[in-house]
């Protein structure tokens, strides 16, 4: 293919067989100037494994090297990626390159490419501004995928997607904060999500059978999984692997009931 044709893939739909030219590396003019200035959206994988690779907790790295910022139309909160703010490149880029290229976000790892719904996909720069799209190595979308290790976000994404796509909540918007942390906790932040599970009456509010209990005290993936349970249960009353735990309803009736007779 010649550079003039390589340069027209630039705006064209493409699904995962069709085929395109992009190699970056340090030789390049523009290397890591795509880290700079940008809007990086995290999924929840990319903070569970960033905060491991610095040897933090989820709390500390939403903290540090997040912001949170909330759907107007829905009150959905979502978190990205802070820039730094003497230069606006991203808090681990160096001249060198990514310092935390194994935990990489989804977003850096499908670059130059963008997606809506993982169907289509397109090149989110112009051979101009990225250099790389002028290189010889020719990818197909899903070998990119692959090579990139985007495989890993399929499934999970598959699973928690209906709590966090919009359209899937409630006419209103979510305005009550309380309930906005609440889906914060649940998708981003393990660390706490864990510990709330675990340090406070929650199992003995919840029937949780005791092989989930046992797989979300370490796992990261199948306490996302749970969180997403949780919150569709919380949220939109579908009970799916949770329900009340039954003792602990009675014994809620029975206080409900006392109290009334104290009123009287």
């Amino acid at each position: 293919m010649s550079e003039k044709d390589r340069s027209s893939d630039h705006g064209r739909r493409m699904k995962w067989d069709d085929s395109f030219f992009f190699h970056c590396h340090p030789g390049l003019d523009c290397y890591t100037t795509c880290c700079r200035d940008v809007t990086i959206f995290l999924d929840p994988l990319d903070v569970s494994a960033m905060r491991r690779t610095l040897g933090i907790t989820s709390g500390d790295f939403l903290e540090r090297y997040t912001s949170r910022i909330v759907h107007q139309a829905t009150g959905v909160p979502a978190v990205v990626l802070k820039m730094r703010e003497e230069d606006k490149k991203c808090p681990f880029v160096t001249d060198e390159g990514c310092t935390v290229y194994e935990s990489r976000p989804y977003s850096c790892r499908l670059y130059p490419l963008d997606t809506e719904q993982g169907v289509e996909f397109r090149f989110l720069v112009s051979p101009e501004q990225c250099h790389g799209i002028g290189e010889p190595q020719e990818w197909t979308v899903e070998t990119w995928r692959a090579g990139q290790g985007l495989l890993q976000y399929d499934e999970p994404d598959f699973h928690v997607k209906d709590v966090m796509e919009p359209e899937q909540f409630w006419d209103a918007p979510i305005r009550d904060p309380r309930m906005q942390d609440m889906i914060l906790m649940a998708l981003y932040d393990p660390d706490r999500f864990r510990e709330f599970i675990f340090s406070s009456s929650f199992l003995s509010k919840l029937h949780v059978d005791e092989d989930i209990i046992e797989k979300i005290r370490d796992d990261d993936v199948a306490l996302l999984y749970f969180g997403a349970q949780w919150l569709r249960f919380a949220l939109f009353g579908k009970r799916g692997i949770l329900k009340f735990d039954s003792e602990y309803l009675e014994q809620k009736k029975k206080e409900l009931f006392q109290r009334r007779r104290d009123a009287r």
